[in-house]
């Protein structure tokens, strides 16, 4: 700025000068020898001092260039610096920032579902989570700006799991003459009868008579396996259970899954399509 108002009033006096010769070639011819010689001196000297100080400015100007141009080369050299102890370069932590915002954009998707829809895919969070506990241990993720984007990232998965919820179920209140078969094959139950025993099984805690229910009692009607829960499907026997990757994947802890069923379970060789079991940790 101090300099900008140097230029300015180095073009004032220019200007001046300028202003001061048009008067000086109109009143000359009423001047004496020593009055013209006076003036012309007082001129030059004016015009020197101009000159002398645009000069001074000039040089101002190249040494802030000078000063900039060696201020670019040490920050170039300071990143080329800190790209050698992060062992990568320019591009690869243009690519890091990259991928840390599509990976932000992936959670901000989830975070955008209905609580069933959410539910539904619940392992996205573990994988994405994953994602970014793997980037953390690039080195890339010490920097100063990477750290906040991870921090923001971090925040946003874990609102994504306080949002989840334990399991995804709807409520039917049970009227006169209801029985689990009839429920079970209601439109908005589960339009299907055979489906009575998930009824059941979901609702152990005050069904002890699948045959015995009574009118207020409010069920649980199940819509999505929770993660300590497994729908039986057609073909499915303990030890195949305790073996999927999802449950044990173990076979032999078949007797765990049994044990914490007990109360629906009478022979550990026989278990029903629909029925929801424990899976015990």
């Amino acid at each position: 700025m101090r300099n900008i108002i140097k230029i300015a009033s180095v073009f004032a006096l220019a200007t001046t000068l300028l202003l001061s010769l048009s008067v000086f070639a109109q009143d000359c011819r009423e001047w004496t020898m020593d009055q013209y010689n006076a003036k012309m001196a007082d001129l030059q000297k004016r015009e020197a001092d101009a000159k002398t100080e645009i000069a001074a400015i000039e040089g101002e100007i190249a040494s802030l260039q000078d000063q900039i141009a060696q201020a670019d080369k040490d920050i170039v050299a300071e990143w080329q610096e800190i790209y050698g102890l992060l062992e990568t370069d320019e591009a690869g932590v243009s690519d890091f920032g990259n991928n840390l915002k599509a990976l932000e954009s992936d959670v901000d998707g989830l975070a955008g579902l209905s609580a069933e829809d959410l539910f539904q895919r619940r392992k996205e969070i573990d994988q994405l989570e994953e994602q970014l506990n793997q980037m953390k241990e690039n080195n890339i993720s010490w920097l100063s700006e990477m750290q906040d984007q991870i921090a923001v990232i971090e925040g946003k998965i874990s609102q994504l799991r306080a949002s989840l919820p334990k399991a995804v179920f709807d409520e039917y209140t049970v009227i006169r003459g209801d029985h689990l078969w009839k429920i079970s094959g209601k439109e908005d139950i589960y339009a299907d009868p055979y489906q009575w025993i998930r009824i059941y099984t979901y609702n152990r805690d005050q069904i002890k008579d699948p045959n015995l229910i009574h009118p207020e009692q409010i069920f649980k009607i199940q819509r999505a396996a929770g993660d300590n829960e497994y729908l039986v499907v057609k073909g499915d026997f303990l030890q195949k259970i305790a073996g999927k990757a999802e449950v044990f994947g173990d076979p032999t802890k078949w007797t765990k899954i049994f044990e914490a069923n007990s109360t629906i379970i009478e022979d550990k060789n026989v278990i029903y399509p629909h029925q929801v079991l424990i899976i015990p940790e």
